[in-house]
């Protein structure tokens, strides 16, 4: 179970925006907590994303995106193949080789055999979008059900897709115009019905499908599975004797079998129904122990909705571990800011399974059973005697077609409209629409599945007009029944295809992917029902008393005597603490809730800009310059940061970078700038910019020099305070109320500026913590960065932008070693592995360790081993014995180093170097590491790329992004010895002499020019 992205320009070849790609996957980052990954394409024009929650084959082996072992395709995958063990065995015995125990790798080698139509082998739950390196296409599916979402949005140039529309939505790269279709479908079911969303430019894509899409355009797409397709087939050969109890025990049973098939525990959501007691007997009769959770409400203790007394007698009788989890009005109401958020499109369902899915995640688990499916599947609905009685009786109403159809529609809305104010103070207003809309398979569901009628929704009356006239819900219900015989399969279809897929298994996965649990549906399954539909089709088919015959151990006689109650939450009366609601209304308050708390997270998408053009190199999520209307069109910036020139180290040089190209900017007026430190020269100054030093010496000094530039810097001109690091926000803050005060404008934005580790976690100080979630705007240097900030920071998305740092490629290039240097450090003859970075106590993360750590081990298969550990600080005395007691040489300027005698790999400690050295430093490597945890970015990537040295990146922080998700460098997890180990001995594979060295294609990406175009695109204005 996981989160998956692709993007494709398939129409103009230019390279994807690997930064919207970052976005839209970190977007599902509960769907995949326990690991991540990304792919772009050598020539960049398609990108595959994916966050992973391991569930099959934990090892770090069945990482995504995933590469056939023969480099010909590539895949992202969302979901689990219950048969794959079976699919492995023949595999394996047509002569295939796998790597991994994972259903990722069985659909690779599927696909190589059979092609697109793998799909008919799969028994399971999935989405996937798989790269052909061959033949240069995308291929898309989705499983017949439809129990793993995917979304898409295609504009024609670039197509996209992912597991959930907030992650389309976080890169502000697609359509966020209202679709009224979306909104209008809302009201009339309590669900957005497909394949329609809120916004015109995302739509879900349709179960039961696949999408072939390739570089020149060209697209396929084929239904593989239809759910009333398989309903009509099954009435040409239905079965028609009695002996059908073992064909039902058999088919549920292999179900159930299958959904137990993981490499971790499976838990159960009990109730006290038929359905999910059914599937803990099977999996009891199967030898599986499960832990099991049952949801009780206090407004129900003691009545015959409570279901926590019979399911804790199931799990007795089944020897389950149980526990019940109570939940009272204090408990929504703390959660449901966090239930919005988890929601994905609005829905008038779905909390039962939220809380659940909490228990079952409390308790350590990551997969959970569902009895969802069971009444849609077995006819366990009143609707399923009700719709075929409401269209017999009210289709003899209907005068004939030819004749009288046009009085007969004026008569019924004539009724409607006369009726309705009376019916509503009574019932359900639904009931005045009977004459209209009773009489057909299409109007009588709608009748009963609808939530308001279509005169009655609370929407503007254009948007319902044009809504409704997209949806036609009426008529498509009848096509999907279209050719349907019998009246039990017609209910079965629309049931299947309508309440099922686009409520009940939407709202399950949202609910539990919000808690990285993966819930599981045996009675939805497509062995199962083409199984049973034969028997559906009979004269005597299944009903839902008969899963009482299933199991070995047969079901409870308390549980067979009890009524149905339907599984309800009282969150009506948690609302509105009112008097019970009257028939038909208890969920639509709660859908009013809904809606409108969605109209604000659809009001700001649709305020996100859209980027234009594919391949743009964006700085912010949208993929476009970040503009708002905080930032003035023109104006006086004042900088409060830690250091720049005259500094060292990352945040030094991405302050340097960033002064300079403010000051170029047309539309700034004058920048002045207050840096806290400056240990160095400050070198040559831009000819725009105003170096105030005043406040060197300390926090008072620092103060004082604040308040003077905010009292006379910005005189009556706008402006705005650029704040360089959270711990200034204070001074920021008082900044900029003495310049409104001496200005008189209110308009003077904060623009903080975040760059790593020190933007990851809630400052210590209360006061920071809150200033933060009061910025104007953000601006960090990577998307993890970003969404880390966001995560304690609760600010809206659309506050914060993205300016990746830059190298200057005039100055880091390829060029031959310095003899002088070698000589110095005793690298003649050598094979280099080098690190750079500070070396402190308190920044461990840096990877010195891991790489040291590794040496011994790699000195048997690379000879003439030596590493290059650049840097200084108080750690460094630490790392230096470190070294020596792994039985390393070690050079250094300390006295007591020691010189190598060539028979060990020799480590060296250059200790600080100055900017002017850091080129020739990076020559004389072989293979570049940055095995940290915890930088923001990394810019001595760049530097060492640009030099033409391979490099190797941490996939466990911001530093990934700067070999934009492996296109420039290799990525490996830096807690992983085995891993690195192959990356280092890849990336010696091909020698290459330095004087040939070139930086990888791309990396102009992160040149100069383009990062001053992004920043000046943050002042732009609207």
């Amino acid at each position: 179970m996981c989160g998956i992205a692709a993007i494709f320009n398939y129409r103009t070849g230019q390279p994807i925006s690997c930064t919207e790609l970052l976005q839209t996957r970190e977007a599902m980052s509960r769907r995949g907590p326990d690991d991540a990954g990304c792919w772009v394409s050598a020539d960049g024009c398609v990108g595959l994303a994916h966050r992973r929650l391991s569930i099959l084959d934990l090892s770090p082996a069945a990482a995504q995106p995933m590469h056939h072992a023969d480099g010909s395709s590539c895949i992202v995958f969302n979901g689990e193949i219950y048969n794959y063990r079976e699919l492995r065995a023949e595999l394996r015995a047509q002569g295939c080789a796998f790597q991994t125990t994972s259903d990722t790798e069985v659909l690779l080698h599927l696909y190589q055999r059979h092609g697109r139509d793998l799909v008919h082998k799969l028994r399971g739950m999935y989405a996937f979008a798989l790269w052909d390196f061959r033949q240069r296409g995308l291929l898309i599916a989705r499983d017949p059900f439809g129990i793993k979402p995917l979304y898409i949005s295609d504009n024609g140039q670039t197509f996209r897709a992912a597991s959930q529309v907030k992650a389309l939505l976080a890169a502000g790269a697609v359509d966020t115009s209202p679709e009224p279709a979306g909104h209008t479908g809302f009201f009339l079911w309590g669900h957005v019905p497909s394949p329609y969303t809120l916004y015109r430019g995302i739509r879900s894509f349709p179960p039961g499908t696949t999408l072939w899409l390739d570089a020149n355009g060209a697209r396929a797409e084929r239904t593989f599975y239809s759910i009333p397709q398989i309903l009509s087939d099954a009435e040409a050969q239905p079965v028609t004797h009695d002996s059908d109890d073992s064909i039902l025990a058999d088919a549920i049973g292999s179900a159930v079998r299958h959904h137990l098939v993981s490499d971790v525990p499976v838990g159960l959501f009990l109730s006290a129904g038929l359905d999910s007691t059914t599937l803990l007997a099977l999996a009891a009769q199967a030898g599986r122990h499960l832990r099991t959770f049952t949801l009780g409400f206090e407004e129900y203790r003691g009545k015959p909705e409570d279901e926590t007394p019979g399911a804790a007698r199931t799990a007795a009788r089944y020897g389950a571990s149980h526990e019940a989890v109570w939940i009272r009005k204090q408990d929504f109401e703390k959660y449901l800011d966090g239930i919005f958020d988890a929601m994905d499109q609005p829905s008038c369902d779905g909390i039962n399974t939220f809380f659940a899915s909490f228990a079952a995640a409390r308790a350590g688990l990551k997969v959970a059973l569902s009895g969802v499916g069971g009444d849609e599947l077995l006819g366990g609905y009143p609707g399923f005697r009700q719709i075929p009685q409401l269209v017999r009786r009210l289709s003899r109403l209907r005068p004939p077609q030819s004749r009288c159809e046009l009085l007969r529609k004026g008569g019924a809305r004539l009724f409607r409209a006369v009726s309705a104010p009376l019916i509503g103070r009574i019932t359900s207003p639904k009931y005045a629409g009977l004459l209209e809309y009773g009489g057909s398979w299409g109007g009588a569901y709608l009748l009963r599945r609808g939530l308001f009628m279509p005169w009655e929704i609370p929407l503007d009356s254009d948007v319902v007009r044009e809504g409704l006239a997209e949806l036609q819900p009426v008529e498509r219900l009848e096509q999907t029944v279209a050719g349907i015989r019998s009246p039990r399969l017609k209910v079965a279809a629309l049931e299947l295809t309508c309440y099922l897929r686009d409520q009940l298994l939407r709202d399950t996965d949202w609910a539990g992917m919000h808690h990285s649990v993966e819930v599981r549906t045996p009675l939805v399954d497509i062995e199962l029902l083409l199984a049973l539909a034969p028997l559906l089709a009979g004269a005597h088919p299944p009903q839902k008393n008969d899963l009482a015959r299933v199991p070995n151990v047969p079901l409870s006689p308390f549980l067979l005597n009890r009524a149905k109650t339907g599984f309800t939450v009282p969150v009506r009366n948690w609302l509105l603490a009112t008097r019970p609601a009257k028939p038909g209304r208890g969920l639509r308050p709660w859908t009013r809730v809904v809606h409108s708390r969605f109209e604000g997270k659809w009001r700001q998408a649709a305020s996100l800009p859209v980027a234009v053009a594919a391949g743009r190199p964006p700085a912010t999520h949208s993929g476009q310059p970040a503009t708002t209307n905080a930032l003035p069109h023109s104006c006086r910036v004042l900088v409060l940061l830690s250091d720049a020139f005259g500094g060292y180290g990352g945040i030094a040089k991405f302050n340097r970078d960033f002064l300079t190209a403010l000051s170029s900017s047309a539309r700034i007026a004058h920048v002045t700038a207050l840096p806290r430190l400056m240990p160095d020269p400050v070198g040559t100054l831009p000819r725009a910019l105003g170096w105030d030093t005043a406040g060197l010496g300390g926090r008072l000094a620092y103060s004082r020099a604040v308040f003077r530039a905010a009292r006379f810097g910005f005189g009556t001109s706008p402006g705005v305070v650029v704040c360089g690091h959270l711990n200034l926000l204070p001074l920021a803050f008082i900044a900029r109320r003495i310049a409104q005060s001496r200005s008189g404008s209110r308009a003077i934005p904060i623009l903080l500026l975040i760059h790593g580790i020190e933007a990851w976690r809630p400052p210590r100080r209360p006061l920071t913590r809150r200033l933060a979630s009061r910025v104007d705007q953000f601006v960090a240097v990577s998307e993890f960065t970003k969404q880390r900030f966001l995560a304690w920071s609760h600010l809206s998305p659309a506050r914060g932008s993205i300016l990746p740092n830059c190298v200057d490629l005039s100055l880091f290039r390829p060029a031959p070693r310095q003899p002088s240097l070698l000589h110095r450090y005793h690298l003649e003859n050598r094979t280099v592995l080098m690190s750079f970075g500070r070396m402190h106590p308190r920044e461990r993360y840096k990877g010195f360790d891991e790489l040291l750590a590794l040496l011994p081990s790699l000195a048997h298969a690379i000879p003439n081993l030596a590493c290059l550990l650049v840097g200084d600080g108080e750690d460094r005395p630490r790392l230096e014995a470190k070294a020596r007691a792994l039985g390393l040489d070690v050079i250094s300027d300390r006295p007591q180093s020691i010189n190598s005698n060539g028979a060990r790999p020799l480590v060296v400690f250059t200790g600080h170097i100055c900017e002017s050295e850091k080129a020739a430093h990076y020559r004389l490597a072989d293979v570049f590491l940055l095995l940290s945890r915890g930088e923001g970015f990394g810019i001595v990537l760049l530097e060492a790329m640009a030099c033409g040295v391979p490099v190797i990146a941490s996939s466990a922080d911001g530093s990934r992004e700067a070999v934009r998700c492996g296109s420039l460098g290799q990525i490996v997890d830096p807690g992983n010895p085995a891993q690195i180990i192959d990356a280092i001995l890849r990336a010696l594979a091909s020698p290459t002499e330095p004087a040939q060295r070139r930086p990888p294609a791309g990396l102009e990406y992160f040149s100069f020019e383009n990062f001053q175009t992004r920043c000046h695109g943050l002042f732009q204005g609207k």
